[in-house]
């Protein structure tokens, strides 16, 4: 499993927050979709032999939003 977070642009409010995660855990190689919109976050876990990040981005901006995948810190 791989486990990502990116950053959500203008994802402000908890229905947003939630609508995304139904519609990614829709996807049965996604496992968890953690949303966080006090930091515009989510954190996804998924099956990487499965899903690839243009379905998460995809996911993401059929909501008018612009997901951008986080780096690790240092």
């Amino acid at each position: 499993m791989t486990i990502e977070t990116y950053k959500v642009n203008g994802m402000h409010c908890v229905g947003c927050g939630r609508a995304i995660r139904k519609l990614l855990e829709k996807n049965a190689h996604i496992e968890s979709v953690v949303t966080d919109t006090y930091d515009t976050e989510i954190v996804v876990t998924y099956d990487e032999a499965h899903v690839d990040r243009q379905i998460i981005l995809d996911a993401v901006g059929r909501f008018g939003y612009k997901a951008v995948k986080k780096e690790a810190a240092t």
